[in-house]
């Protein structure tokens, strides 16, 4: 079993002895002759059933330095766009997946109803034989596909949940941020659906205003890659000088924190009053959550939050691979789904 979380800015996936993150960027590979010995981020190459040709690419860190096409998705339907399923595959291939291994893999909760059958299908219908760094050719597909909501995924994840309670739980990823309201009961803890939705914000967003805050203080565009490629740097050499890039850093940080919170604050409306717990999760837990903690004070970062969603999905899958659907109204035994065979 990979568990793998596709997320906008980084591919988080785990199995049960090994965990790998790298951000999702892809940018085709030029041959080089040139070996200059350690090199950051992936060079991957796959080769489809029945065909001699290899299509090679920079992946993650390797694509944001290296590539000069680099891509990063922000459409609604990226899974069906070739760079989820070259980072699935870069992934697997990296926990060491070979052959026929099963999938679990998440989809933000606004648009899982609609995605869920297409994803599966997608994934389904995967086949290749993948190099990672110049290591062997190994062929991968998924011969079981698990689809799960993002942040529901995450709260199975969580220890130390109240023993009663009132619980939301923010997955504050990429380009969204799931919100999940939950009720916690000596026996289980059951979500209220009316208070479980996704916002279209995230850290895309602040990176898209850091973006133009480095336009106007240089008068010099950059892409949303290469504003992540500087996103944690205090100052960066621009055109022979050294610019000072925490403060719009810490400006946009602290705009798109605000606007997640109101929002979410807005969508839990008359329940916010009664939380016991709101646990962040998510590549974006740690940058926002001293804003987020202004509107609720009750905030702390949950457990694992980079790779809560991944290693719930896993929690969510049957240990002997039979396919896991989840209930409808509850999740018994307080974080256990309950199995079904597909």
């Amino acid at each position: 079993m990979v568990s793998i979380d596709l997320g906008y800015g980084y591919t988080k996936a785990v199995t049960n002895q090994k965990k790998i993150i790298f951000p999702s960027v892809i940018a085709p590979a030029q041959e080089s002759t040139y070996d200059f010995g350690k090199s950051v981020g992936h060079v991957v190459e796959i080769r489809r059933p029945g065909e001699i040709q290899k299509q090679k690419f920079y992946v993650g860190e390797a694509a944001i330095k290296e590539g000069r096409a680099a891509k990063i998705s922000l459409d609604r339907q990226k899974f069906s766009q070739q760079a989820s399923t070259i980072l699935a595959l870069t992934a697997a291939c990296l926990l060491g997946a070979e052959r026929q291994t099963s999938l679990a893999l998440g989809l933000p909760l606004a648009y899982y109803s609609g995605q869920k059958e297409q994803v599966k299908s997608l994934f389904k219908g995967v086949a290749a034989y993948v190099s990672v760094d110049g290591g062997p050719e190994k062929p991968i597909s998924f011969s079981r596909v698990h689809v799960f909501p993002q942040g529901v995924g995450a709260v199975y994840a969580q220890e130390d949940l109240p023993e009663e309670g009132l619980v939301g739980l923010l997955d504050i990823g990429f380009f969204t941020t799931e919100h999940i309201l939950f009720e916690c009961t000596l026996e289980e803890f059951i979500p209220l659906k009316s208070y479980c939705s996704s916002v279209e914000g995230g850290v895309s967003t602040a990176l898209k205003l850091f973006a133009d805050g480095f336009r106007q203080l240089t008068g010099t565009p950059i892409s949303i890659p290469e504003a992540q490629s500087i996103w944690n740097k205090r100052s960066v050499s621009f055109k022979g000088r050294e610019l000072d890039v925490r403060g719009i850093k810490d400006g946009t940080v602290r705009e798109v924190g605000k606007a997640i919170a109101e929002a979410v604050n807005a969508a839990w409306s008359e329940k916010v009053c009664w939380l016991d717990e709101v646990l962040l999760v998510g590549g974006g837990s740690l940058e926002f959550f001293d804003v987020v903690k202004e509107t609720f004070p009750q905030a702390k970062i949950g457990n694992e939050p980079l790779f809560a969603n991944a290693l719930g999905y896993i929690e969510l899958a049957s240990e002997k691979d039979n396919v896991v659907e989840l209930r409808q109204n509850s999740y018994p035994n307080r974080g256990v789904g309950q199995a079904q065979n597909e």
